[in-house]
């Protein structure tokens, strides 16, 4: 009897501890993944023109760290598309817009450089999580004019962010054949343009 009383205690005992276990496992936080993630996405209607606010968070992994330290650029894109929305077919692609940057360390200086390759603007950062920090947050981007827009159709706005360490050529095209033409991507978001 007692034998069976001291099997029991045990499987007790083991069942307590696993379910322990389990529960911080459960509260425990997980890492961070690589990757891109855009979230907290809006679209607004101000003064006749429709403009996007985003966050993007970007989560560089190893390679992308690597790349950067080595003296490669990193090619950001943020992809806009709008679509109409149709009855019978598919939607159509009404709209696209690609707002670019490309960051650099600069080794003698130490410093991140963000520019904006659609506005031409350059900043120089002391850290990357300041410079991603300032690149993941997206304000007043203007996307399109309202009177472009048919009042009777219904359109839906989606967005993602791309890095990319290859694109062109220059001095350091035979570095970059090592990363091979690497690039992460978020998903799609997407949500209706409203009124």
């Amino acid at each position: 009897m007692r034998h069976a009383q001291r099997r029991n205690d045990t499987w007790a005992w083991r069942l307590l501890l696993a379910a322990c276990v389990l529960a911080l496992c459960a509260v425990r936080p997980l890492p961070a993944a690589d990757g891109l993630a855009v979230s907290n996405a809006t679209t607004r209607l101000e003064d006749g023109v429709w403009y996007l606010d985003a966050d993007v968070d970007f989560q560089l992994n190893r390679t992308a760290l690597d790349a950067l330290a080595s003296g490669l650029l990193l090619d950001i894109e943020l992809e806009i598309r709008l679509e109409r929305r149709r009855r019978i077919i598919w939607d159509a692609e009404f709209a696209e817009l690609k707002q670019r940057y490309q960051l650099q360390f600069h080794a003698l200086t130490e410093r991140y450089i963000l520019r904006n390759l659609n506005s031409g603007e350059q900043a120089s950062y002391a850290s990357l999580p300041a410079a991603l920090a300032q690149l993941g947050q997206v304000r007043s981007l203007p996307l399109i004019d309202d009177a472009l827009l048919d009042p009777d159709e219904r359109y839906y706005v989606q967005v993602r962010a791309v890095v990319d360490i290859k694109r062109d050529g220059g001095p350091l095209a035979l570095i970059r054949v090592f990363w091979n033409d690497w690039r992460i991507e978020s998903d799609w978001i997407r949500w209706r343009l409203g009124r």
